[in-house]
C-alpha cells in the first residue's frame, strides 16, 4: 500500500477537491474514484461500464493527459500526487463526466456506418487481408469514440467545426473497404475547409490514443489520397 494525494475537479466550484488514500499499487484510478465515492464523497459524478478498456466511458484526464480511468494504475503514474479533471474541449456535464455531443455530430458527419453498394447482393463480400484496407484495418479498427483523441486535439480545440482524429479516420477506412458505395458524400466533407486540411500534425492524438492508433498517419493518408480521388471510385468489387 502506499499513500497518495488525490486532487479532483468538480464542475458546482472551482476549487478542486483533496483527498489522501491508501492505495494498493494494483488499483486503477477507477478504483480511487469508487472509493472516493463510497467512502468520502457520495456526490462525485464519473462515468464508466465496461471496467476492461473495451467502452472509453471512463476517459479522463489523470495527470493531464487524456487516459481511461479503468485502465490507468495508480503505481504507472509514478506520482504520489494525482490529478483527475474531465477532458478538455468537451462540455462538462457535471464533475468528470464530459458531453461526447461535439465529437459524436462529427463523427456522424462522415458517415461512419456501411453503406453497401449492392445491398440486395447475395454474394459473400470477401476482403483479402493482405488489401489495402485489409492491412489498415488491422491497426486502425479499433476505436473506441472515447473522445480522448478529440479533447487533446490543438486544432479543436481553436476550431470548433474541425471534424478531429477519430471521425477521420472511420472515414478512411469507410473509403477503403471495397464493399463500401458512400464515396461523394465522404470525400466531399473530408476536403472541406474543416475536413483533414485542418490538421497541423501535431501527433497529440497519437500520444492520446489509448488503442493506440496512429490517427496522424490516418489523417496524412487522407490528405495525399484527396489528391486523386479517383482511387476510391475504382475500389475493386468485393468477391
Amino acid at each position: 500500500m502506499a499513500t497518495y494525494q488525490i486532487k479532483l475537479a468538480r464542475s458546482d466550484t472551482d476549487a478542486a477537491r483533496h483527498f489522501t488514500l491508501e492505495l494498493d499499487s494494483r488499483m486503477t484510478v477507477l478504483d480511487a474514484l469508487f472509493i472516493i465515492q463510497r467512502e468520502h464523497d457520495p456526490s462525485l459524478s464519473f462515468r464508466c461500464s465496461c471496467r476492461v478498456g473495451m467502452c472509453g466511458t471512463c476517459a479522463m484526464r489523470i495527470n493531464w493527459m487524456p487516459r481511461l480511468a479503468c485502465q490507468t494504475r495508480v503505481e504507472t503514474l509514478n506520482a504520489d500526487a494525482i490529478t483527475i479533471e474531465p477532458l478538455a474541449q468537451l462540455p462538462v456535464a457535471k464533475d468528470l463526466i464530459v458531453d461526447l455531443g461535439p465529437f459524436f455530430e462529427k463523427w456522424k458527419r462522415v458517415r461512419p456506418a456501411l453503406h453497401p453498394k449492392d445491398k440486395d447482393s447475395k454474394q459473400l463480400a470477401i476482403v483479402p487481408p493482405d488489401s489495402e484496407f485489409g492491412r489498415q484495418a488491422q491497426v486502425k479498427r479499433d476505436c473506441i469514440t472515447c473522445g480522448a483523441c478529440y479533447s487533446v486535439c490543438g486544432i479543436t480545440g481553436s476550431n470548433s467545426e474541425y471534424l478531429g482524429p477519430a471521425a477521420i479516420n472511420r472515414a478512411m477506412l469507410r473509403l477503403l473497404d471495397p464493399r463500401d458505395g458512400n464515396v461523394d458524400d465522404r470525400l466531399a466533407v473530408l476536403n472541406d475547409e474543416t475536413g483533414v486540411w485542418r490538421c497541423h500534425t501535431q501527433f497529440n492524438c497519437v500520444a492520446a490514443c489509448p488503442k493506440g492508433i496512429n490517427l496522424t498517419d490516418s489523417i496524412m493518408k487522407m490528405k495525399r489520397s484527396l489528391l486523386f480521388p479517383k482511387k476510391f471510385h475504382d475500389k475493386q468489387a468485393a468477391t
